[in-house]
């Protein structure tokens, strides 16, 4: 069964190597909350089903946290990253850029420090074919300056 928001039944699709490795360059993962079974990012510490990342809080201080949400769960993954961002967590994640959506602009707008919009459309890993989406990667923390530099050549980043 297709999905409108991923165009698969799936909501499990792991990043790509091209972004965890751009994700490193601005700091080591301390944190994924929402994790998978086999999952790539490696971070030091994370969340996997039936843990839930939504109701823990994520650590000020704790290092960086990597964010690749369920995208049938976006937006109360978009509000947790805003809160955990107004705490002063740093977080980079990556999601659809459906900049019309009320998630977009309730959630990203308010909190976030810069977003790089992906030139082209991801490969997710499993995946037979590219996203049906455009993605973007987001961040929320003090280092936009850095997240800048790291993802200008992979899209337009924008500094807010």
């Amino acid at each position: 069964m297709s999905s409108a928001r991923t165009g698969t039944g799936r909501d499990d699709w792991q990043t790509p190597p091209a972004v965890l490795e751009l994700v490193r360059q601005v700091a080591p993962i301390a944190l994924d909350p929402c994790s998978a079974p086999g999952n790539p990012v490696g971070a030091e510490r994370w969340c996997c089903p039936p843990g839930d990342g939504l109701s823990i809080s994520w650590g000020v201080d704790s290092g960086l946290v990597y964010v690749n949400p369920p995208y049938s769960q976006c937006r109360a993954w978009l509000a947790k990253c805003d809160s955990e961002a107004t705490a002063g967590v740093e977080i980079v994640a990556l999601v659809p850029a459906r900049t019309d959506t009320r998630a977009w602009h309730e959630s990203i707008w308010p909190a976030a420090s810069a977003v790089c919009f992906w030139r082209g459309r991801l490969r997710f890993v499993g995946a037979t074919a590219s996203a049906p989406f455009p993605s973007a990667i987001v961040y929320y923390g003090s280092r936009a300056g850095l997240f800048r530099r790291v993802f200008c050549g992979v899209g337009h980043v924008v500094v807010l």
